[in-house]
């Protein structure tokens, strides 16, 4: 293990989920994992459909073990890894943690110690969820840092990931929202049906949603899918490849600027029952206070290295322009809401960076009032 590596605590979780089936929920884990190796991460893809594993199917792979085996005490973790393009491991599906709040002591270890050491060895673990709104499906976004849900034009693709995020309100999931678009004819329509789903959320759940990205119509996929192998191997130069390339920029980006500071593992250690609270910090929607605690001053503080790290890495992320403006609008008001409600000291609408007068700034303060109202 790298020197990178070795001062990792938590792997950046990412959870790709649906409200429906067939709208390219695996592909688009699937490629994503492989753009983000590409970039020089250590990723995992977590199977955790456990009717279809379709994972297996789209990299045309034939897993001699599972995560049975693994529950059940026959094989290590070692020898239920699967390889796939670009050095991306696989974990395969298997039946049994459907329901894992309702595995024996013993599978409950197997597993808890199995998500710990994953952990610590990948730089991204993509969790491939069902889709639907079962209790499984849910649980692993409340465990995942980021969610991203992935939608098509069809109008039961709406509705249906409307009904998913009507449930992880009501289960208060703390775990931000990306909408990617899939199968779309351009930017321009992608953003439409980005608009009205978020705009129902937002109307009937007060429930903010992030704008991800897209992938196009595009015939590589379906080609790609055929062959059983991913469009980004398959067909490296297809649209739809490309944007997956700009995507995996775009998580690379977001997670440079918030480091990961939820476990995985810790999340299903909870659920479970092991602490006496768990339940009650699990659902609290911010994060692990819960809903009658007051909020806690933060004990320790980033070295000066470390906040001009960030620094840099943001500023090269608006340089860049690898997200997509409306990312851009969502990551820099989720900032600010955490600035406002940390440093409720700081007046933000005076601030300026030293070349403007307040006079000159005084437009924007107008603008920003206007986006806090609409939310």
């Amino acid at each position: 293990m790298s020197s990178k590596d070795s001062n990792k605590s938590t792997s950046k979780v990412i959870a790709i989920t649906s409200g429906k089936g067939g709208v390219g929920k695996t592909n688009v884990s699937v490629n994503l994992a492989i753009a983000l190796a590409r970039k020089g991460n250590k990723v995992c893809v977590f199977d955790a459909d456990t009717s279809l594993a379709n994972v297996n199917i789209l990299l045309d792979i034939r897993p001699q073990y599972t995560l049975e085996h693994l529950l059940n005490g026959e094989q290590p973790l070692e020898k239920i890894l699967l390889e796939g393009p670009q050095g991306i491991r696989v974990v395969p599906a298997a039946s049994g943690i459907t329901e894992f709040a309702q595995l024996d002591a013993k599978q409950q270890g197997i597993i808890l110690a199995t998500l710990a050491k994953l952990e610590q060895e990948f730089d991204y673990l993509i969790v491939d969820t069902a889709a639907g709104i079962s209790s499984n499906v849910i649980q692993f976004i409340q465990a995942a840092q980021q969610c991203i849900v992935v939608v098509t034009p069809e109008p039961t693709s709406l509705t249906d990931a409307f009904a998913l995020l009507k449930v992880l309100y009501q289960n208060k999931s703390s775990t931000p929202v990306h909408v990617l678009t899939n199968m779309v004819d351009d930017y321009s329509n992608s953003v439409d049906i980005y608009k009205r789903l978020s705009s129902a959320a937002m109307r009937y759940l007060h429930l903010q949603t992030h704008y991800f990205g897209y992938i196009p119509r595009d015939d590589s996929l379906r080609l790609a899918v055929q062959k059983q192998s991913p469009v980004c191997v398959a067909y490296p130069s297809s649209p739809a490849s490309q944007r997956f390339t700009s995507l995996a920029s775009s998580i690379d980006s977001l997670f440079g600027v918030q480091a990961a500071t939820t476990s995985f593992s810790l999340f299903w250690r909870k659920l479970i029952g092991r602490p006496s609270k768990a339940p009650q910090s699990i659902r609290s929607p911010i994060g692990t206070i819960s809903k009658t605690s007051k909020p806690t001053k933060i004990k320790s503080k980033l070295s000066k290295a470390m906040i001009v790290k960030l620094q840099k890495g943001f500023v090269h992320l608006i340089q860049s322009r690898s997200l997509s403006p409306n990312s851009m609008q969502s990551l820099l008001s989720s900032l600010l809401r955490q600035v406002r409600s940390h440093y409720p000291e700081i007046t933000l609408d005076e601030l300026d960076d030293g070349t403007k007068s307040r006079d000159e700034l005084e437009p924007k303060k107008v603008a920003y009032d206007t986006t806090k109202r609409s939310h």
